[in-house]
């Protein structure tokens, strides 16, 4: 492995500690300017900008009982510009549903930089979890 690819791992691991301490000013400093978010499924894939982002991550979410979600790196490998990333994520909300959710995390880098996220996880789970408190959010508006 490139000594690029242990530092773009590093980063992966940064990314991650800075997002479940919520410091995502920090987060966000790791995206070059041109930095993207999306994920899979059918073309052509939905990416948002870090400005977009910025604005669904959040600190604190009131839905979740400790603020926000907290992720596990369990496996990564890492080549050329790139970082794949076995990640779990896993938050109580409120409404005593948990949200565990298991993905597959590709980051593309330049200059040290995350230029790409792609984000591919179980989209069911989700909506399970999610599609009741947002049915809720938006009946109480």
């Amino acid at each position: 492995m490139s000594a690029t690819s242990d530092g773009n791992k590093e980063t992966v691991r940064r990314f991650y500690e800075l997002m479940n301490a919520r410091r995502f000013d920090e987060m966000w400093a790791l995206f070059s300017d041109d930095g993207k978010w999306g994920g899979g499924g059918t073309p052509p894939p939905v990416q948002a900008t870090v400005e977009q982002m910025a604005t669904i991550i959040v600190d604190p979410m009131p839905i979740f009982v400790t603020g926000g979600i907290a992720f596990t790196i369990h496996d990564m490998i890492a080549e050329d510009d790139r970082v794949a990333a076995e990640v779990e994520s896993h938050a109580e909300l409120h409404s005593r549903a948990v949200y565990n959710n298991h993905y597959h995390m590709l980051f593309r880098f330049r200059d040290g930089q995350i230029t790409e996220v792609r984000e591919y996880g179980d989209t069911l789970h989700a909506h399970e979890v999610f599609g009741n408190v947002i049915s809720e959010l938006q009946t109480t508006e």
